[in-house]
This record gives C-alpha cells, structure tokens and sequence, in this order.
C-alpha cells in the first residue's frame, strides 16, 4: 500500500544525467513508496533497449547540430526529446505497482489542463486520433518503472531530421511520416507551458493518494559518486550506438509483438548467430528469441517460439 509520494524534478537537460537520476531513484525506492520523477531532455533521439541506433537516427545530422543519442533500458521505439517535452515517470515497489492505475493519474492531469485524452494500443495517448504522449515500462527485480513523453511544443521538423522510422511501421499505421502521426499539446492550448503540466501531474497524484505524506526531493540530495558513475554508463558510446551488425541475411517484418530487424549468420541451414533489434516493449522476449534461434536448423525446427521468425525469412 502506498503511503509515501516522492516527487523530484530534473535540474537540467542533459540525458544522461536525467537517465542516471530515474535509475537510481528505480533502484532505490522502497516498499509503500510512489515516485514522481519529472525531467526533459535537449535535442535528444531516445532509441529502445533492443533498438539498432544505426538505423533509427540519422546520427551524421544528430552529431553535426550538437544533439544526443541516448538508448533506453525500457523497450519501444525512437523517440525525439527537445525543450518543448515533459517526460514523466512513475517508480513503485513491484506490489504496488500498477499501470492503470498510473495512467489514470497521467489522463487526469490532462483533464485538469482541459485536454481529452485516450489511450490507444500498446503504449500511446492520443488528443483526436494524434499521438502527443508515448509511454514504456520496465520491471526490475524489486521495482517497476513506467515513463512517458507529453509533446508540448516540440519542434516537428526535428522528427524528420533525426528520426529514421520504419516503412514496415509506418504503413501499418496508414501515414507517410512519424510527424504527421503526432501532435503538440500547445496546438489546442497555445498558452501551455511546461510547468503547468508538471504541477498538474503533481495535482493529480496527490489526488489519487491523499492520506499519502509528500516530500520533494532536490537533486542536490541524491548520492553524487552513485549519480557520476549511471552517468559515465548512460553516456558511453559502446552504450548509446551497441553494435551495426549485417550477418549473412538481414530482413524486416512486422509480427504481432512488434517491428522486427532480423540478422542471422549461417552454418549451411544452422542459425549460428542471431541479432533481434525492435520496438517491443517486452525486451526480455527478445533476447529469449535470439538464444532460441542461435544453433537453429531452419530444415529442421518445428519449435512454435521460433517459427514464426524461420517463417517470414523464408517469404523473403
């Protein structure tokens, strides 16, 4: 049962920094205990755990303007963070944790700022069919994670810029590019500011726990040498960029879980290596999927787990 809300805002907007925060508010916090962490980041492509930073972000223009690149432990897909974004994220033990319940509290701090919002699939929020919030989850062993995006005024021709998104994606969805498929809080309120969205997320989750007692925690009073060193890890390139590997067949294809780029090395019919980049939000899967089909004879497998990526190698 919660019964302690923790509430930290970010000091600034540097990535790095502001993903070493949230994970050492994931590791730290305890039983009974919600934390509101609100941050944003500048110029930023926020890729997934399991996502190929080579083939998501234009990295040549990203470097040229002084932008970051910045990878996730959560799945999903590339996001563009600027100025003109919030993100949220909701910490609690795993027995309190509860994504519905944390949704309820990020849709009614948008009601609180006049916005009708709705959820839509795995992972969106949508004002009249737009996308101006993206959302991914993460469990650890003693806590869970859920954060999010709210788009504010974030600058469009920056999605284009920066973001390369899948055709597989895209025609799934029915439009031709990522900005025409999301949208601004500020193009239904020209007056709303940053702030104004954090304190209404504040207001609603005091709502929602009202017998909770509240403290606000600075960044001044988190452990410096623990957040340095999550910020050298965050920060490291070998993290951010992982690897760009080809192997002997590369293909795309959109399965129920997900938008997947499948690499396979072979030994005659046998997978002896096998890469899984993609957008799920179940990264453990993934990593499960590459261990099974490592070793594989595509001649021979009938494995149910497995088939279906043996399946749309052989449709290519």
């Amino acid at each position: 049962m919660i019964n302690r809300l923790k509430v930290i805002e970010a000091e600034g907007f540097y990535p790095y920094k502001n993903q070493a925060i949230e994970r050492y508010l994931l590791d730290t916090c305890e039983d009974g205990e919600m934390i509101l962490y609100l941050w944003a980041n500048d110029k930023t492509v926020f890729i997934g755990k399991n996502q190929n930073a080579f083939i998501e972000c234009n990295l040549a223009a990203l470097s040229r303007d002084g932008g970051f690149l910045a990878r996730r432990f959560t799945g999903g897909g590339a996001v563009y963070h600027d100025k003109g974004n919030v993100n949220f994220t909701f910490i609690a033990s795993k027995q309190d944790y509860d994504i519905a319940n944390q949704f309820d509290i990020m849709m009614n701090a948008m009601r609180l700022l006049g916005f009708n919002a709705s959820l839509s699939g795995r992972n969106d929020v949508l004002i009249e069919g737009k996308k101006f919030s993206g959302n991914a989850f993460y469990k650890s062993e003693d806590a869970c994670l859920h954060h999010g995006t709210i788009l504010i005024n974030s600058d469009y021709a920056a999605f284009s810029e920066y973001l390369n998104v899948s055709k597989v994606k895209l025609n799934a969805k029915g439009v031709k590019s990522v900005a025409s498929r999301v949208t601004n809080l500020s193009e239904y309120r020209s007056d709303i500011t940053a702030q104004e969205v954090k304190e209404s997320l504040k207001t609603s989750l005091k709502a929602r726990y009202k017998d909770a007692a509240i403290t606000t925690v600075t960044e001044e009073e988190l452990p410096r040498p623990a957040i340095e060193a999550l910020t050298r890890h965050f920060s490291d390139e070998r993290y951010t960029r992982g690897d760009n590997v080809f192997y002997d067949v590369a293909f795309e294809y959109r399965y129920e879980w997900g938008v997947a780029d499948v690499r396979l090395g072979f030994n005659g019919s046998v997978i002896e290596k096998a890469k899984i980049y993609s957008d799920t939000l179940d990264t453990e899967s993934v990593e499960l999927k590459e261990k099974l089909l490592t070793g594989t004879d595509i001649l021979k497998s009938v494995d149910p787990r497995i088939q279906d990526i043996i399946e749309a190698y052989g449709a290519k």
